[in-house]
């Protein structure tokens, strides 16, 4: 019997929302695994690494804004499962950051109204976290 090891990892996103209830998309850039499917901003933790640190230094570097580990909430998770991993993806929400959103990693971002989420292509662990903001929102 062949013994496969199966790895587990954490990812941590956000949910930015604006004062107009809008949430900020990004689109993954060509050639990353799940190419052109929208996700929220965020990515993988390090060892010794909180998820929360996680968060906020994704967040700096992926779309360049300052978040306060104060001013986030976790919202959700979701799983994802492969033949050689498990990703965890947490969800956390926020409502203030400094810096306006730029495009650091994404091929595009987008404000997004709770209601439409479905209308953008994400990948399959997403729609879980979509359904969790949808209740939230609407």
């Amino acid at each position: 019997m062949q013994i496969i090891e199966v790895k587990n990892q954490l990812v941590s996103t956000i949910a930015l929302i604006d004062d107009k209830n809008r949430i900020l998309i990004g689109k993954r850039p060509v050639g990353k695994k799940f190419e052109n499917l929208w996700e929220f901003p965020g990515g993988k933790v390090k060892k010794n690494e909180t998820v929360e640190q996680a968060l906020i230094r994704e967040a700096k570097e992926e779309i360049n804004i300052d978040l306060s580990k104060n001013c986030i909430a976790p919202l959700a998770f979701s799983t994802y499962n492969n033949e050689n991993f498990n990703i965890i993806i947490l969800l956390f929400i926020s409502r203030k950051w400094n810096l306006d959103p730029i495009c650091n990693v994404h091929a595009e971002l987008k404000w997004v109204k709770a209601n439409n989420l479905n209308k953008y292509n994400m990948p399959p662990a997403n729609k879980f976290l979509v359904t969790s903001l949808q209740d939230l929102l609407l």
